[in-house]
């Protein structure tokens, strides 16, 4: 009994080893987006380009605040950004586009309005 209580500890240190010292996949395929509404007056972006997989996507986010983080979505690439005036994506503003790099140092890339 004594060898497996004091194998048990090692087993769980060891475990714990592994998962810490995992490599982080963000930001290396792709960026998720945090997109500031310097403008004052967006309350919703409809973001179109590919995604970390290399797939064609869009989706509406609602933007009530002058930082949003689009969390969830990893783009890359060319990316379109249309701002809407209301949430929901209703009631166009303006369009405008920017590349997203494949790699970044943090886990989303910032865009202005």
């Amino acid at each position: 009994m004594p060898k497996i209580r004091s194998v048990l500890p090692v087993v769980g240190a060891l475990a714990a080893l592994a998962f810490a010292a995992s490599p982080a996949c963000a930001g290396t395929n792709g960026q998720q987006i945090l997109f500031s509404d310097d403008r004052g007056d967006t309350y919703s972006v409809l973001v179109s380009g590919h995604n970390q997989d290399g797939q064609q996507v869009s989706h509406c986010f609602n933007t009530p605040a002058t930082d949003n983080y689009l969390s969830g979505w990893w783009w890359k690439g060319t990316v379109a950004v249309t701002g809407y005036k209301s949430s929901g994506c209703s009631g166009e503003l303006y369009n405008f586009g920017f590349t997203v790099p494949t790699n970044w140092t943090s886990d989303y890339y910032q865009v202005w309005d």
